[in-house]
């Protein structure tokens, strides 16, 4: 009588953890990577994707990919290898990303920091049960709404310290 109780209630327990380990894009633009770029998840990855905020047309930038596990931990890149494309525009450039560090990928391409770029990063990775493919889709320099601040969501005014921790 209870093993259809208990079929259900293992069956959502396993969605849940399945839920808590699914980052979406929209959440993970709310977080800076640990390297300072734009985290995406793929599989059993973060990628974090770090690109010149100072590139310019015509010249060329760096390109770097960080594998991170799903807690931001490094990862080990010496079997993976990388393409990306980067549009801005009318402009697209490709590039490899070769492994040059524990959890570094990383190349150059000619690229402009812009709003509208978007990086295509296709990956491929050898590990002890094969060889796995992930792909993901970055957008760097796109600006993320500001959250609204929690203490200020309920309409109450605040009291303000000034310096020397006096209430106004």
């Amino acid at each position: 009588m209870l093993k259809p109780f208990v079929k259900t209630l293992l069956l959502a327990a396993g969605l849940l953890s399945t839920a808590a380990f699914a980052h979406t894009d929209e959440y993970l633009d709310t977080v800076v990577g640990p390297n300072g770029g734009q985290l995406r998840m793929a599989g059993a990855y973060h990628f974090e994707l770090v690109l010149a905020k100072d590139a310019k047309a015509g010249a060329s930038s760096a390109v770097k990919l960080y594998l991170l596990d799903h807690g931001n931990n490094p990862q080990p890149a010496k079997d993976a290898k990388a393409t990306v494309l980067i549009v801005s525009g009318k402009a697209k450039a490709k590039t490899e990303l070769l492994p040059t560090g524990d959890n570094l990928l990383a190349g150059s391409a000619a690229y402009t920091a812009a709003e509208d770029l978007k990086a295509v990063v296709n990956i491929s990775i050898k590990t002890e049960h094969g060889e796995i493919t992930e792909q993901a889709m970055f957008t760097p320099f796109k600006p993320v709404p500001a959250k609204a601040e929690a203490e200020h969501e309920h309409g109450h005014e605040h009291a303000h310290e000034d310096e020397k921790g006096h209430q106004h």
